[in-house]
């Protein structure tokens, strides 16, 4: 079983990499150039995602940065372009965009509520758009949308927002995956459970500052396993479904939580 991806392009959109860390997108990226392919890697912060092409470079892979907004389809069709003039095509899609929104119906702004849905669904939509069309012409594709246990799972805190979106993109994979079988295209859902990222710490430590060592324990503690998973763990599934290893696996969501989604959540858990 091989896991090269010699010889193939990736697009990676939300690709770059946090100053403390790379996160679950730069972990593809890094991975993905290591085990052969060309990688572009797509962010709206192009010092971010140049920390990620040094570390897949130090990694003795290829990577080139483009920067994109994900929120305007100009810019994702731009960088769709750039992405296959290299190769005439792109053979490996990674939809890793995302945002949490923190609240239920009641709490939730009808703009955060959009914005939800901007980021984690009408970006892969917009993505998968104009990326289809080309791997559709070369009779071949993988797509990976990194996703999240929250669109499948209810959790014990309150983001309604992101469950709804999450599921929307868990559905429109799913889709996607019937509609192009035929044409040799494959998409998978990758369902994150709990992460240790950078910016979960960065975003945890602004929301409690005197309490992160109690809420990393605890989030640790609520993982079947008692750890948290890694950015890493998210980028190993990605490579195995991108690789020619996979070549049969195609519509499925796959876990990647440690078995968090067979328990039910503990309050606060998110």
């Amino acid at each position: 079983m091989s896991l090269s991806l010699e010889t193939k392009t990736a697009l990676i959109f939300g690709a770059g990499a946090a100053e403390a860390g790379p996160g679950n997108g730069a972990a593809v990226a890094i991975r993905m150039a290591a085990q052969g392919a060309l990688v572009y890697a797509v962010d709206k912060d192009m010092a971010s995602a140049r920390r990620t092409q040094q570390l897949a470079q130090e990694a003795g892979g290829r990577c080139e940065v483009i920067e994109a907004d994900v929120c305007d389809e100009a810019s994702i069709q731009r960088a769709v372009q750039l992405a296959q003039v290299n190769r005439g095509t792109i053979d490996i899609l990674v939809n890793n965009v995302g945002a949490v929104m923190l609240g239920g119906p009641e709490d939730v702004s009808v703009e955060e509520w959009e914005r939800s849905f901007t980021l984690n669904t009408r970006s892969a939509f917009l993505a998968l758009k104009h990326v289809l069309p080309l791997m559709k012409r070369a009779g071949r594709g993988a797509i990976v949308q990194v996703s999240s246990v929250a669109g499948t799972r209810a959790g014990g805190t309150a983001f309604c927002a992101y469950s709804a979106s999450k599921a929307a993109m868990n559905a429109l994979g799913m889709s996607v995956a019937m509609q192009y079988a035929g044409h040799g295209i494959r998409c998978n859902n990758i369902l994150l459970g709990m992460m240790d990222t950078a910016l979960v710490r960065q975003q945890l430590a602004i929301a409690h500052p005197q309490g992160l060592d109690h809420l990393l324990a605890t989030r640790n503690a609520i993982c079947p396993t008692g750890a948290m998973g890694s950015p890493w763990d998210a980028a190993d599934a990605a490579v195995y479904l991108a690789s020619d290893a996979a070549r049969y696996i195609n519509g499925t969501d796959i876990y990647v939580d440690g078995g968090l989604h067979n328990q039910i959540c503990p309050r606060g858990s998110a």
